[in-house]
C-alpha cells in the first residue's frame, strides 16, 4: 500500500510538471516583470516588478498571487535566484523611482533581499550602494549564489558586482577591469567556481552598443578575463541562467532594434577561455529566462514602453 502512494505522488509531481502551457498569460496587474525564475518545489513561476510591486507567484493557468511580503519601504525588484539548499528567494532591488526622477541629486539605492522560499517573508534587506558612495547612481540588477552560500549581486550602473558572504557582511566582489567600457548585467556562478558575467551597455536607440562575456575566479577575482566569443549573434546578455551542463543561454539584443531580441545558448570546450553559439532563436521582446528540470525555457515578454501594461505573457521558447 505505502509503494503504491509513493508511486501515484510521483506520477501526480511529474505529471503536474508536464502541464506546463507553452504559452502563459497574466492579466489585470501593472506588474512590470524584468526577473523570472521557476520554483520546481511548487512548479509556479516568480516575477519581479519594475513598478515596486511585490514579487507574485504565478501559476501554469496564468492565475497568480502576491508573493514577498514583510518589506518596510516598496523597491523596484529585478533579477531574481532561488536557493533551494538554504530554502532562500535572493532578489536584486533598487529605487527604481529615483532613477526616473530626472533629478541629478538622486542616484537610487542597491539591495539585496533576501526573502523566505516557503512563505515570502523578509529575512534580510542589506543595503548595497553604500559600498561606494562616489557612485553616480545604482541599479542592482541580477544575483546569483556560489555552493558555500555567498551571494553577488550585479550593479549595472555602478559597474560594480557585489558579495554577501554567509553572514550577511557586503562588500564589492568585483570593478571592472577588463577594457570593455560597458556594465555588469546579467550573471550566475558555475560549479567549477567561477562566475561568468555579461557586460553591456545600451545606446540611445536601445541596441547593445557594446558587451562582453567576463570569467571571474571566484577565488581572484583580480583575475577575471574576457571569454573568446566571434559570432555576431552574442551581444552580450541581459539575462542568463548556465545550464546544468554547464553551458549559458540568455536573452540577447540583434543589433538592429530595441526589442529584437534572441535567446541563445553557449558553449565552452576550453573551460570559458572561449565559447560559441550552439542554438539560437528569435523572439518578442524580453529580459531573461527561466530553466525547468525539465530543461524547458521560458523567457518573460517585455516591452519597456509598456510600463503600466496589464497583461504579460511568459512564453517557452524550443531551439
Amino acid at each position: 500500500m505505502k509503494q503504491a502512494i509513493i508511486k501515484v505522488a510521483l506520477i501526480t509531481a511529474i505529471s503536474t510538471v508536464s502541464i506546463l502551457a507553452n504559452s502563459i498569460n497574466i492579466k489585470g496587474i501593472a506588474q512590470n516583470p524584468e526577473g523570472i525564475e521557476y520554483n520546481k518545489n511548487d512548479n509556479t513561476f516568480l516575477l519581479s516588478s519594475l513598478n515596486a510591486s511585490p514579487i507574485i507567484k504565478v501559476n501554469s493557468d496564468g492565475t497568480y498571487k502576491a508573493f514577498t511580503s514583510g518589506e518596510k519601504f516598496p523597491l523596484s525588484t529585478a533579477g531574481l535566484h532561488i536557493d533551494y539548499e538554504r530554502n532562500r528567494l535572493l532578489v536584486a532591488g533598487f529605487n527604481g523611482m529615483e532613477l526616473m526622477d530626472k533629478n541629478p541629486k538622486t542616484k537610487g539605492t542597491s539591495h539585496l533581499r533576501i526573502y523566505n522560499l516557503t512563505t515570502g517573508v523578509l529575512e534580510k534587506d542589506i543595503d548595497l550602494s553604500h559600498l561606494s558612495p562616489k557612485s553616480n547612481s545604482y541599479f542592482a540588477n541580477d544575483v546569483a549564489v556560489d555552493n558555500k552560500g555567498n551571494v553577488y549581486i550585479s550593479d549595472w550602473y555602478a559597474g560594480l558586482i557585489y558579495m554577501v558572504d554567509t553572514k550577511g557582511k557586503a562588500s564589492i566582489f568585483w570593478k571592472n577591469n577588463s577594457g570593455i567600457k560597458a556594465e555588469p548585467n546579467g550573471l550566475d556562478v558555475h560549479y567549477d567556481g567561477y562566475l561568468l558575467v555579461s557586460l553591456i551597455k545600451i545606446d540611445k536607440k536601445g541596441i547593445y552598443s557594446k558587451h562582453g562575456l567576463i570569467k571571474i575566479p571566484i577565488g581572484s577575482p583580480e583575475s577575471s578575463s574576457i571569454v573568446d566569443i566571434k559570432s555576431p549573434k552574442f551581444s552580450g546578455f541581459d539575462g542568463m541562467v548556465i545550464t546544468p551542463k554547464g553551458n549559458i543561454i540568455g536573452v540577447t539584443n540583434n543589433n538592429k532594434v530595441a526589442g529584437g531580441n534572441m535567446l541563445i545558448e553557449l558553449s565552452s570546450d576550453d573551460n570559458w577561455k572561449s565559447a560559441k553559439v550552439i542554438n539560437s532563436k528569435s523572439i518578442t521582446a524580453s529580459t531573461t529566462v527561466a530553466i525547468t528540470p525539465k530543461d524547458k525555457n521560458y523567457v518573460i515578454n517585455q516591452d519597456f514602453s509598456r510600463n503600466f501594461a496589464k497583461t504579460w505573457t511568459i512564453e517557452q521558447i524550443k531551439f
